[in-house]
C-alpha cells in the first residue's frame, strides 16, 4: 500500500535530495535533523547488543529518531560505497505532529515499540478522534482465548485495535515479540507495506477487538503530506528490522 517510489513522485525537489557517498568518504549518517533511505550500497545496523542487520534497499536511517528528535537507537556501518534518499527530519516532525488522529497513533505506537518504551496504547485522540469518527464502519471481533487470529505467512486485511483482553505476537521461530493489551493496536506493519504477515497473532484470553479496514486506512494515509507518508514508511520498516535484532535466534554476529 505505501509505495515509496510513488510517494517520491509526488514530492517536490525541496523536499529530498539523493546523496552519493564512497566508502572512504567522511559523512555523519547521525546528523541531527537528517533522515535518510537506503536505494544503493551495504550499511550495517547495530544495537546494544552487537548484533548485526545488513540493511535492504529501501530501509529508513533515523527516520524514527528524525521525528521524535532523539540520539540514535542504533548506530551504522558502511561497508560499500552507498546512494541515500536525504530528507528533512525536522520539517517531517513538524508535519507528522499536524496530520490525523489515526496517522499519528500509527507512527506513536510503532516508535514505542522500536524505542522498547514498554507503552504502545494508542494516544487519546485515536479513540477520540478516529474511532468516534468511523465508529459504524469499525466491525467488532470477538475471539476465544488460545484462538490464532491470523498467522506468518497470511494476506493482511486489516489491522486491530484492542478493546478488551490480550493478543501475543510471536515469530515463526515462536520467540514471542509483544503481547498487545486493551488500548493497544496491532497488524498494521504487514497491511500498510503490502506484505504476507510476519508474525502470528493468538488471543492469550477471551478478547474483544475492533476491526479496520486496509480501504478505511488507505485513505486516511493518502490525504497525508508526501514526508508524513515516508515518516510512516520509514517507521514500518525500521519495526521490522527491530524485531529481527530482538529475536534470540537470529545470528548474524560481525566484528564491530
Amino acid at each position: 500500500m505505501l509505495d515509496l517510489n510513488a510517494i517520491l513522485d509526488g514530492l517536490s525537489g525541496e523536499d529530498f535530495s539523493y546523496i552519493q557517498i564512497k566508502l572512504n568518504e567522511e559523512f555523519d549518517l547521525n546528523t541531527r535533523n537528517s533522515c535518510f533511505i537506503l536505494k544503493e550500497g551495504d550499511v550495517l545496523s547495530y544495537g546494544e547488543n552487537n548484533f548485526t542487520h545488513l540493511l535492504r534497499v529501501d530501509d529508513p536511517i533515523r527516520i524514527a529518531e528524525s521525528i521524535y528528535a532523539r540520539e540514535n537507537i542504533l548506530n551504522y556501518k558502511r561497508k560499500t560505497d552507498i546512494l541515500l534518499i536525504k530528507f528533512d527530519g525536522k520539517k517531517m516532525r513538524e508535519e507528522v505532529n499536524r496530520s490525523s488522529a489515526l496517522v499519528k497513533s500509527i507512527i506513536k505506537y510503532s516508535m514505542n515499540r522500536i524505542c522498547g518504551l514498554g507503552n504502545s496504547k494508542a494516544p487519546y485522540y485515536f479513540e477520540d478522534e478516529f474511532l468516534y469518527k468511523f465508529d459504524k464502519e469499525l466491525k467488532r471481533l470477538n475471539i476465544e482465548a488460545n484462538q490464532i487470529l491470523f498467522s506468518c505467512g497470511d494476506t493482511a486485511r486489516k489491522m486491530y485495535f484492542v478493546e478488551s483482553g490480550s493478543i501475543k505476537l510471536s515469530q515463526e521461530s515462536g520467540n514471542k515479540i509483544a503481547v498487545i493489551e486493551k488500548g493497544e493496536c496491532f497488524g498494521e506493519s504487514a497491511l500498510l507495506q503490502g506484505i504476507k504477515r510476519t508474525l502470528t497473532a493468538e488471543a492469550t484470553e477471551n478478547s474483544k477487538l475492533r476491526t479496520i479496514d486496509i480501504k478505511i486506512i488507505e485513505a486516511e494515509i493518502l490525504k497525508e503530506t508526501g514526508l508524513v507518508q515516508i515518516a510512516v514508511f520509514g517507521v514500518l520498516r525500521r519495526l521490522d528490522f527491530m524485531n529481527i535484532l530482538r529475536n534470540p535466534n537470529f545470528q548474524n554476529f560481525e566484528i564491530i
